[in-house]
């Protein structure tokens, strides 16, 4: 090696490259600015012995197969220096290769290391399957035989796994180097001084040159000197030619050109002065070919000799080669005969399963047979069957001749029919589209309707809303219809399907959609939408139950309302009646009763079932008179007017007093009131009731339900008195109540979120209400869930909360 021994990084490698892989990239990484050089030890491979035969014919085939050995190690020495260039070619570094051949890897690596002066190598210490995190130790005898036995001079790092296990440091290399120098400066004759230190080997090789017709050969003496100090030379002797050559050299011979030896050694001879080098002297000395003097008679004999020998060596080797043909052909011999045999146990499976498959064939054909006899039975049975349908089907051929004149004579009665009811229709047409007229007259002259927007929706998003009308969704049902919830677009709603009965075909149906959906007060449940083709209405879904429910207090989970709560509503239902009624032509409730009217989550009142009495009414047949809700004057004129509404009123007046929905409340009222007892009637679950207030509210609720009409009295002028007093006096009331909590704000004004009294209250979908801005920032930030139930939300709509807005406000106006 060069001077650059200081600079380059020795990495031991294998024939594995993926093995190696962890090795080569820890130098790589650990000495970046290092000249890299792979290190690889050739093991080569052991060629058989035979087991008999000749020398000659023995050491023919054993020739034969080194050359063929060698050939084919060194191209696998050259695909695996290919594979670790590729390795290195992606991390874009260059490296130098050496190998050396020996039978043991570690005795290998120590001699590479004498040889090139290896001052840093890299080398595993262990397989990476004994890899551990605690490993300190090396576990391969190859690694602990190079440890052991390297030059000291040498650093060497062991790793595993990408990991340094241990470090051998330099030890006495100074000492080395002064030996080195100290041997470079002495001026002595190497022949003489160092004769004890040289090796000499010498190696034949044969060049076929074609000069003259005459060929020559060549003999090569090396010596080499190592590191250590021994000297290595190579000198290129010319031999004599081949018929001189079978002489045997003698010291005579070699003193010759003893003379001349010495003369070109001490010319060629050359050492560096740089103690960091290899130190590697290589000397060639030539002499030129020398011809016979003469020809004397001992050589003369010792040719013909030689001759004889060849001669007898000749024919040996003819026999040596008959004797391998005779070997090889016993071995073909041995050869066919296994595939002889081979062929005989695969003739003798295959026969097995031919048998086999012969035994499920002729089990097949019985199997066969057996269902050929059960069809044929089969097919006696069809046959006597087909006679007995062909009697059938003459018999029945007969009676279709039959009903086709029949048919023939019903066809043209419907023709008949069929002209008269298109006739028909179109008269019926032309009178409902001048009823749609006036009705548009009518309606753009009236200033109390306004416009809305309906929508409208199809059957199958009311089967899916309803999950095809399931039970569990089912939500109320009478003789005006059956209704659902359900979900539309997102939306809570609740679902009402009308009996067909009620209209005459979608025009009806869509004439009276048209009336009732342009009817909007506060406390009435507004109409969403509407399905034409199964005669569906879809309202707006209230989720805090009924008056009737809170009243009964259903279930024994329904707490009751206070007396304050009650007057509320009172005043909610009496305004809202005033509303309908001012309109002309006045608008009828004509059926309103505790069910019909919903609370929303703040007790706010939500009347519903507007204009179906009036639909119902068409029918003939009339509704139970033996309700209670219902106006007797209605049963005997057939017809609804305001007077109806006003016996219903005062009815719910006297089940908010009482609490009670029998049909004796009426007479038990009057007749506690005649009798001084009022007190005794009240429900005293509802609170202190303000006695003079309430007794006169519950006579003017008996007047309200009057057999006849003109002895009620009327809503806005007599009855909107009373209760508007009624309703100041709950609101009063409700706030004293507050102020006597030391101005603690009621649990539904506190926002479920920020825990503060609301400002901006919202309604989300899950019917709770909350902050504006609480709500909001929930779902911005990517909620989909009810804050309060964790269930996920339907939509993510908010509606304003008016009414708890307002009582709010009147609340902060009390503090």
């Amino acid at each position: 090696m060069g001077s650059s021994a200081e600079e380059t990084i020795f990495v031991a490698v294998g024939k594995n490259v993926e093995r190696n892989r962890t090795t080569l990239f820890w130098a790589l990484d650990n000495f970046p600015h290092k000249r890299i050089c792979l290190l690889h030890v050739h093991t080569p491979a052991r060629s058989a012995a035979l087991n008999d035969g000749s020398l000659a014919a023995y050491k023919l085939k054993e020739n034969g197969i080194q050359v063929r050995q060698k050939d084919i190690e060194m191209q696998k020495m050259h695909q695996l220096f290919s594979q670790y260039q590729i390795l290195l070619a992606d991390t874009r570094v260059e490296a130098d290769m050496t190998w050396i051949e020996m039978d043991d890897i570690g005795e290998g690596i120590v001699a590479s290391i004498s040889s090139h002066d290896i001052r840093w190598l890299v080398m595993g210490a262990a397989s990476n399957k004994h890899y551990s995190k605690n490993m300190s130790a090396l576990k391969s005898r190859k690694a602990m035989f190079v440890c052991q036995n390297a030059p000291e001079f040498s650093h060497i790092w062991f790793t595993c796994k990408g990991c340094l296990i241990y470090t051998r440091n330099v030890r006495n290399l100074n000492k080395t180097k002064e030996v080195i120098d100290r041997e470079l400066k002495n001026g002595n004759n190497l022949e003489e001084e160092n004769a004890p230190l040289l090796h000499l080997a010498t190696s034949l090789r044969t060049e076929t040159r074609e000069h003259d017709g005459e060929a020559c050969k060549h003999e090569r003496l090396s010596i080499q000197r190592s590191r250590s100090g021994n000297f290595d030379y190579n000198l290129n002797l010319p031999v004599l030619p081949w018929r001189m050559k079978r002489r045997s050299l003698t010291w005579d011979t070699v003193d010759t050109g003893k003379s001349e030896f010495q003369g070109i050694l001490n010319q060629r001879y050359q050492c560096s002065e740089d103690p960091s080098s290899n130190l590697k002297l290589r000397l060639t000395v030539y002499t030129e070919q020398r011809t016979p003097r003469s020809k004397f008679d001992d050589s003369y004999r010792l040719e013909q000799a030689q001759t004889d020998v060849e001669n007898s060596r000749k024919k040996e080797f003819v026999e040596a080669i008959k004797r391998w043909k005779e070997e090889d052909n016993a071995c073909h011999a041995k050869q066919n005969e296994k595939l002889l045999e081979i062929s005989c146990a695969k003739e003798s499976n295959e026969r097995k399963e031919l048998e086999t498959e012969l035994r499920m064939i002729r089990q097949e054909l019985e199997d066969m047979r057996n269902q050929l006899t059960e069809v044929t039975k089969q097919l006696h049975s069809v046959q006597e069957q087909k006679s007995i349908l062909e009697n059938e089907i003459s018999e029945s051929n007969f009676m279709v001749r039959e009903l086709e004149e029949k048919i023939l004579s019903a066809v043209e009665l419907l023709i008949t029919f069929k002209e008269r009811r298109d006739k028909l229709r179109a008269e019926y047409e032309h009178a409902l589209q001048v009823v749609r007229e006036l009705r548009k007259s009518v309606i753009m002259k009236s200033p109390s309707f306004c416009s809305a927007v309906i929508f409208s929706f199809t059957f199958e998003e009311i089967m899916d809303a309803t999950h095809s009308f399931d039970q569990s969704y089912k939500i109320g049902e009478g003789d005006c219809g059956t209704m659902y919830k359900g979900v539309l677009r997102h939306v809570d709603v609740a679902i009402k399907m009308l009996p067909s009965s009620f209209f005459q075909g979608v025009l009806d149906f869509q004439n009276e959609v048209e009336i009732l959906s342009r009817v909007r007060h506060p406390n009435l449940i507004a109409l969403i939408g509407t399905c034409p083709e199964s005669y569906t209405l879809i309202y707006e879904y209230v989720k805090n139950g009924n008056l009737q429910d809170r009243l009964t207090c259903r279930g024994n989970k329904t707490p009751t309302l206070p007396w304050q709560t009650r007057m509320l509503i009172t005043a909610e239902i009496c305004s809202t009646l005033i509303f309908l009624h001012s309109h002309e032509p006045p608008i009828i409730h004509g059926n309103i009763k505790p069910s019909n009217i919903l609370l929303d989550p703040n007790f706010v009142s939500k009347i519903s079932d507007l204009g179906i009495t009036r639909l119902a009414a068409k029918q003939a047949s009339r509704p139970d008179s033996t309700s209670i809700h219902k106006d007797p004057e209605y049963f005997q004129m057939g017809e609804l007017t305001r007077g109806s509404d006003v016996h219903n009123f005062g009815v719910i007046l006297l089940q908010l007093i009482s609490g009670r929905s029998d049909s004796s409340v009426l007479k038990d009222m009057k007749h506690a009131i005649e009798k001084g007892n009022f007190d005794m009637l009240l429900d005293a679950s509802a609170g202190d009731w303000p006695l003079d207030e309430v007794e006169q509210l519950a006579l003017m609720a008996t007047r309200c339900c009057e057999s006849k009409n003109i002895e009620r009295p009327n809503l806005a002028s007599e009855i909107w008195t009373i209760v508007e007093l009624m309703r100041d006096l709950a609101m009063a009331s409700a706030s004293r109540l507050r102020v006597k909590e030391n101005h603690q704000a009621p649990s539904h004004f506190v926002c479920p979120i920020y825990q503060e009294v609301m400002k901006d209250p919202l309604i989300a979908a899950d019917g709770f209400t909350y902050e504006a801005e609480a709500i909001r920032g929930w779902l911005e930030s990517g909620h989909n869930t009810s804050p309060m139930t964790n269930l996920k939300l339907m939509h993510t709509d908010l509606v304003p909360n008016y009414a708890l807005l307002y009582a709010i406000q009147e609340w902060r106006q009390l503090l």
